[in-house]
C-alpha cells in the first residue's frame, strides 16, 4: 500500500513544531504501510520524500514560479500564498498518479476546486486532519475577513463529504461529530527527547520553548517576575525563553521597561545538545498562556507532552485532556491575562519534588505509555485499513 501524506507547511520555516508532528506521523505510518510519502512546501518549491526507517529521502522537487514564491515583505503576501498553493495541488494530483498512491492523508487544506477535483478520485482512500478542532473560532480569529468568507466559510463540509474520514487533533471534550470522525490528541515522538537530569541549586530557572507568538501569554510570565521582584524576596527567579517569533521583541521590550533584564535571559533558536542544556538548567517549563486569545479554553500542545517527556514539571491555562487533575506534575494558573503568581508556583514546585523526588522518571514513565504517537494514531490506522479493504472490494466505475 502506498500512502502520502500532503502537508501545505513550510518546511524552511521557523515553526518547526509543525514540521516535527507531521514527520512523527508519517514515522507511525512507515511501521504500518509499506511505501510512504511526504509532500511539503519551501519557499520557492514543494518537495517529495520518501519516509525511510533511517530518515526522509528526498525524491523530487517542483519549483514554484517567480510570481508565487514566498516574500515576507510583500504587499501581496497573501495572494502569493494562494497561487503558490494552486501549484502545490497540481504537482499533488501528478504525484498521485506517478507513485500509485493508495492513501491520502490531507494536513488541513484550503478547499479550492483544484483540491475538490482531486478528492473526486474514487480509488483513493482519503484521511483529511484538522490540526486543531473545532476549527471555527481558531480561523476565525487568524484569518482576515474576507479571506475567512471566500475560503472557509461553510466549505470546509464539502471537503469533509468527498473524504473517506476526517481526523480531529482537539483538546475538547464530549463533541457531538459525525461517525465519518475520529478525535484523537497530539502525541510526541519520544527518540531525541532525553530525560532532564535534576539538580538542587538555591534559585530557580523558569522555562518556555516556542515560536512565540501573542496568544503564548508569556507576557504573564514576565509580569509576574516583575510582580514577584518588588517584595524583594530571598529566592531568586529566572525566566529563559528559547525561540523567535513576532512576539519577541515585545516580550523584550517589556522586560527592559521593567528592568528584568537580569532575570530574562532570551536565548533564541535551540536545539539538540544545545537545547538539552538549557533544559538541564531549568526547573519549571511553562506551556501556552494565552489560548484566551484566540478564544481557546482547551489545549493538546505538542510542549506539553515534550515537557512531559523530558521529566520537567510545567505550567498551564488551558484543559488538557491527556493531563487530568490528579497529574501532580502541571499546576493550573488562571485563564486570564492576570500575571503569573510566582510564589504560588515556588510552593507548588517545592511541595512536588519532596513528594516525588524522582519526578522526571515519572513523568518519562507517563509520556511513554499515553503520549506517543503510535498510541495515539492506532484508532486512525486501523481505520484506514478498514477502508482500504472496502475499496478492494468495490471496484470503481
Amino acid at each position: 500500500m502506498n500512502l502520502l501524506y500532503s502537508a501545505f507547511i513550510r518546511e524552511d520555516s521557523e515553526a518547526k513544531g509543525f514540521l516535527k508532528k507531521v514527520i512523527s506521523q508519517c514515522n507511525v505510518f512507515k511501521r504500518e504501510f509499506g511505501n510512504v510519502y511526504l509532500y511539503i512546501s519551501r519557499k520557492d518549491e514543494a518537495v517529495l520524500y520518501k519516509v525511510e526507517k533511517n530518515g526522509l529521502q528526498e525524491i523530487d522537487t517542483f519549483k514554484y514560479n517567480k510570481l508565487s514564491v514566498f516574500n515576507e515583505e510583500s504587499r501581496i503576501r497573501k495572494i502569493k500564498g494562494f497561487l503558490r498553493y494552486n501549484s502545490f495541488l497540481e504537482y499533488l494530483n501528478e504525484i498521485i498518479h506517478l507513485y500509485k498512491i493508495d492513501v491520502l492523508y490531507l494536513r488541513n487544506s484550503y478547499p479550492t476546486r483544484k483540491l475538490m477535483n482531486i478528492l473526486d478520485n474514487k480509488k483513493l482512500v482519503k484521511i483529511l486532519e484538522y490540526p486543531t478542532y473545532p476549527y471555527e473560532e481558531e480561523y476565525k480569529k487568524i484569518q482576515p475577513k474576507l479571506e475567512h468568507i471566500l475560503f472557509w466559510n461553510n466549505k470546509p463540509k464539502k471537503i469533509e463529504e468527498l473524504v473517506d474520514l476526517v481526523v480531529g487533533i482537539s483538546a475538547e471534550k464530549n463533541l457531538n461529530v459525525d461517525e465519518k470522525f475520529i478525535l484523537i490528541n497530539n502525541g510526541i515522538q519520544l527518540e531525541g527527547l532525553n530525560i532532564k537530569k535534576q539538580n538542587k541549586k538555591n534559585y530557580l530557572n523558569l522555562l518556555s520553548i516556542a515560536n512565540v507568538a501573542f496568544w503564548h501569554g508569556y507576557d504573564r510570565i514576565i509580569k509576574g517576575l516583575h510582580e514577584y521582584y518588588k517584595i524583594n524576596p530571598e529566592k531568586e527567579v529566572f525566566y529563559h525563553c528559547v525561540g523567535e517569533g513576532p512576539e519577541l521583541t515585545n516580550l523584550k521590550k517589556l522586560t527592559k521597561e521593567l528592568n528584568l533584564e537580569k532575570y530574562v535571559i532570551f536565548h533564541g533558536t535551540k536545539t539538540g545538545e544545545d537545547l538539552d542544556k538549557v533544559v538541564d538548567e531549568c526547573d519549571i517549563a511553562f506551556g501556552s498562556l494565552g489560548n484566551h486569545r484566540k478564544g481557546l479554553y482547551a489545549d493538546s500542545a505538542l510542549k506539553n507532552r515534550e515537557y512531559c517527556a523530558r521529566g520537567i514539571p510545567f505550567v498551564i491555562a488551558s484543559d488538557d485532556q491527556d493531563f487530568p487533575e490528579t497529574f501532580p506534575f502541571v499546576y493550573r494558573i488562571p485563564k486570564d491575562d492576570s500575571p503569573v503568581d510566582i510564589n504560588q508556583v515556588i510552593k507548588w514546585y517545592e511541595n512536588l519534588i519532596k513528594e516525588h523526588p524522582n519526578y522526571s522518571i515519572e513523568m518519562r514513565k507517563y509520556a511513554e505509555e499515553n503520549l506517543s504517537w503510535d498510541a495515539k494514531m492506532k484508532p486512525v490506522i486501523e481505520k484506514i485499513k478498514e477502508l482500504a479493504k472496502e475499496k478492494e472490494r468495490k471496484p470503481t466505475t
